[in-house]
């Protein structure tokens, strides 16, 4: 049991549907990107992408540790996508989001730039307080344990008195380990997570403390393993 007063959510696949196919526009861009870096076809692209992805939380982090690729040219193309054409405003979202007894905040690798108009094409960019981007880790993604502890650091609050929910099983542990409640998102048409045909995440990541299958289910999870405020 314990008493949050921090809600941090994971932004792709997570605040919005995976099967909305977005982001796995997004992680095409990437392969695209992968082979004209490195001078690939198609398929080998997005095994580099791949290994490169579980290696370091990003394929990105990888681009910059083995080729010394310009990050901001690759954050503008991989995520130059029309966003408005995949989301629209969320009204059940927004209330959910409402109804919670706390300050909402999204920690997503992808850039705040791209976050802010997802999360305005949703019509809940008022709601939160703060997005941490890959930027604000110093290109270290999720689930490096510099993330989180910039993420702290920046929150200003004990690690017991915030809430993590994110698709991707393995970004949850470190989040875990430093004492906060973990929700897993487990949608099978992630990218990140989910069932293993479309997915790139391992079944032996770690577990959360708590496990939903869509973000509906959040406060029903809650109300039984969290303290309400006084």
């Amino acid at each position: 049991m314990q008493h949050i007063e921090h809600y941090i959510f994971d932004l792709d696949d997570t605040l919005y549907p995976a099967t909305n196919g977005m982001f796995a526009q997004i992680s095409e861009r990437i392969t695209r990107r992968v082979a004209e870096t490195l001078q690939l076809p198609p398929d080998e692209a997005r095994a580099v992408q791949k290994q490169y992805w579980k290696q370091y939380g990003t394929s990105l982090r990888g681009l910059i540790v083995n080729h010394d690729v310009d990050a901001e040219a690759f954050l503008a193309d991989v995520h130059d996508v029309p966003v408005e054409a995949f989301l629209t405003r969320d009204e059940a979202l927004r209330s959910m989001l409402l109804r919670l007894p706390g300050r909402r905040h999204v920690f997503t690798n992808s850039p705040r730039e791209y976050a802010c108009r997802v999360l305005a094409a949703l019509g809940v960019d008022d709601l939160f307080e703060n997005v941490f981007d890959i930027r604000h880790s110093d290109l270290r993604p999720k689930p490096d344990p510099h993330a989180y502890a910039r993420l702290l650091d920046a929150i200003g609050a004990p690690a017991s008195t915030c809430l993590f929910v994110d698709v991707a099983p393995r970004n949850l542990p470190p989040a875990r380990d430093r004492g906060m409640l973990t929700v897993w998102l487990r949608s099978p048409h992630s990218m990140a997570g989910g069932s293993p045909g479309l997915s790139v995440a391992s079944a032996d990541d770690a577990p959360a403390h708590l496990t939903i299958d869509t973000l509906a289910q959040l406060e029903g999870a809650l109300s039984r393993h969290v303290t309400p405020r006084p």
